[in-house]
């Protein structure tokens, strides 16, 4: 074989390679059905500054002024209280335990750190960026939020940037930790002079709204 033939070959392979790609796509396309080039689902751009997508015709999202959810319907609330496990709710789907009998704000934990020999999971062992509340039982801190939250009457975005709950972007979180440290020191008072069964928590001076009655 003289190298013609081999350049020959060459180049009639390549042709073969180049013509059987198109044949392949143009087959695969004449069979398929019509309309499923655009079967994608469509999604809604992200509105308001939140994270993730929303689905189509969703209202606009805006995290600095979070919409209280709407209550449960009668049906609702049938169907939770008939579901394993279920029980008690409320219009929120919240059971008793859940809300103390005066006022309807969620109990506020000890945020007391755990003994040194206590092998609970602390908070910062399972959630990022932990500084005033380290040392509580991790499965307390969600808890303790729940009370924060119904004290002040917000919603967790008051504090927190949207799906990234570590971050430190907003000056009401910051706010936050002192105001855990002043609660923590003003106990410690308290619990000197009557004892322990008497202490103070977010609500003591704020009674469901933003900023405390003057």
């Amino acid at each position: 074989m003289n190298k013609d033939d081999i350049t020959f070959a060459i180049v009639g392979i390549v042709l073969g390679l180049i013509f059987g790609f198109f044949a392949g796509n143009w087959s695969q396309s004449s069979t398929t059905p019509t309309g499923a080039t655009n079967s994608a689902p469509q999604t809604a751009a992200p509105s308001g500054g939140a994270s993730g997508t929303l689905p189509p015709q969703h209202p606009t999202v805006d995290p600095d002024k979070p919409v209280q959810a709407r209550p449960l319907t009668p049906e609702q609330i049938q169907a939770a209280q008939n579901a394993p496990g279920g029980g008690e709710v409320d219009e929120h789907g919240h059971s008793p335990d859940f809300h103390k009998a005066e006022g309807g704000v969620s109990e506020l934990p000890s945020i007391e750190p755990l003994p040194a020999s206590s092998k609970e999971e602390r908070a910062e062992q399972k959630y990022k960026n932990i500084q005033v509340l380290k040392g509580i039982a991790a499965e307390e801190l969600e808890k303790v939020m729940f009370a924060f939250k119904d004290s002040l009457g917000v919603e967790c975005t008051y504090c927190h940037v949207p799906d990234h709950f570590e971050r430190d972007d907003k000056q009401n979180k910051k706010i936050a930790r002192q105001m855990i440290v002043m609660m923590r020191e003003t106990n410690q008072r308290v619990a000197k002079a009557v004892g322990e069964a008497e202490r103070v928590t977010c609500f003591t001076c704020h009674r469901g709204q933003q900023k405390p009655a003057s």
